[in-house]
């Protein structure tokens, strides 16, 4: 168990919060790992028409 505080109040944090928020993180991973290949399986001229270029695909899936 995990005691967070802000200000005058205490939270207490289980252990069984901590699952959902890495199975989000899990579940968005092979999201825009999806993305990802769908996007390099288009061809340049509908990347265009969305105004993506084949080397900003991955920039625009991970946010790097």
């Amino acid at each position: 168990m995990t005691t967070v505080t802000y200000g005058r109040e205490t939270s207490h944090i289980k252990g069984s919060d901590f699952a959902p928020g890495i199975m989000g993180r899990v579940k968005g991973y092979f999201a825009r790992t999806r993305a990802e290949r769908q996007l390099h399986q288009l061809d340049d001229r509908m990347l265009a028409d969305i105004g993506v270029r084949r080397s900003e695909i991955e920039k625009m899936v991970w946010g790097n």
